[in-house]
């Protein structure tokens, strides 16, 4: 069976094209498979023929979450039959920021060959020759046929281009992902949620087409990647999430799970010297009843902290006189 293509001659007449693509039990589909890529918690986070989207608000940590994924392919043996591993497409960057990126993924990339970075910055002014610098990219890919290319990200990518010239760019992909093991690995803000996505029409046209969404949420410095949408979905997400934090290499460290317990208004040291002042050893508890009277003294002690508080800040204003109390204060007593 031979896929036709979107963009390039097809040698398959009509008739025959129709019947490819008719899946039976005489169809011969074994050269037909995706091998996973990465997988994380096992979650394959990259596949082999497939693209891979990242979306979550700006503030989110998808770049580093992509450098992330790459560093997984770069640091693994080599493979002769492999002339690069991850072609590395910055469409935001300046080339300042784009060599310490470079330099983060080389610093762990097993084979330094393996890796080819574009900084699209460099351009300048070429950098709004749109058609030219599709056909550059375009023959990057099929030159060095890499295992994974990064697009960092769509938003800044062509921006501005017309319908036409997005709808050309996702066949591309299609193409390459048809034709040869190559997976895609994306990055677009804002497809999710409140706010208005601020992808052009590439982003627009390619999000609803990847075979993997991942939202990303970070909050007080923890980033969770979740895989929101997808063909194969036989993997609970909340097994699969990743949660990171970044390090002092600027990359993602994997951090433990937060424990799966229901928050209440007492802490864990607070209850435990409720408990040893109202329950004797030995002593038969009653539920309800001991949860009411934790309750009663976890206010009595909330009112004690308040009362001597508010003592501290009359005897610190001088509205006291800190010998007349009957509750000593903590401020020193100020002259009359």
């Amino acid at each position: 069976m031979e896929i036709n293509y979107y963009l390039k001659h097809n040698a398959q007449g009509t008739d025959e094209s129709w019947h490819n693509c008719q899946f039976t039990s005489e169809a011969d589909l074994s050269a037909f498979s995706a091998q996973p890529l990465v997988s994380i918690n096992g979650q394959a986070y990259l596949r082999q023929h497939h693209v891979t989207y990242l979306t979550g608000k700006d503030t989110c940590r998808a770049h580093h979450f992509a450098k992330h994924l790459a560093i997984q392919l770069l640091n693994t043996p080599s493979d002769s039959s492999i002339s690069c591993k991850v072609l590395w497409i910055d469409t935001l960057h300046s080339p300042h920021a784009c060599a310490s990126i470079y330099r983060e993924l080389m610093d762990h990339a097993a084979d330094k060959n393996q890796l080819h970075f574009v900084c699209l910055d460099v351009l300048g002014d070429q950098r709004n020759n749109i058609y030219w610098l599709n056909r550059q990219i375009e023959a990057l890919v099929y030159q060095f046929k890499p295992q994974l290319v990064v697009i960092d990200d769509i938003d800044h990518f062509f921006p501005h281009c017309g319908i036409s010239f997005a709808t050309d760019f996702c066949h591309f992909i299609r193409d390459v992902t048809n034709h040869s093991h190559t997976a895609f690995l994306c990055i677009g803000y804002n497809h999710m949620g409140k706010n208005a996505s601020t992808t052009g029409n590439i982003g627009k046209y390619l999000f609803p087409q990847a075979d993997d969404v991942f939202a990303l949420s970070t909050q007080r410095g923890l980033t969770t990647v979740r895989h929101v949408c997808g063909y194969d979905l036989h993997r609970d997400p909340d097994d699969t999430e990743f949660r990171f934090t970044i390090g002092s290499d600027n990359l993602p460290h994997k951090a433990d799970s937060p424990a799966n317990t229901t928050a209440t208004p007492i802490d864990d040291a607070t209850l435990q010297e409720i408990v040893s002042d109202i329950v004797t050893p030995g002593q038969d508890i009653n539920p309800p009843d001991l949860i009411r009277q934790i309750y009663a003294r976890h206010r009595q002690l909330r009112q004690q902290i308040r009362d001597t508080a508010l003592l501290n800040q009359l005897c610190r204003l001088g509205l006291i006189n800190p010998a007349a109390t009957p509750v000593a204060c903590d401020a020193p007593q100020q002259s009359q």
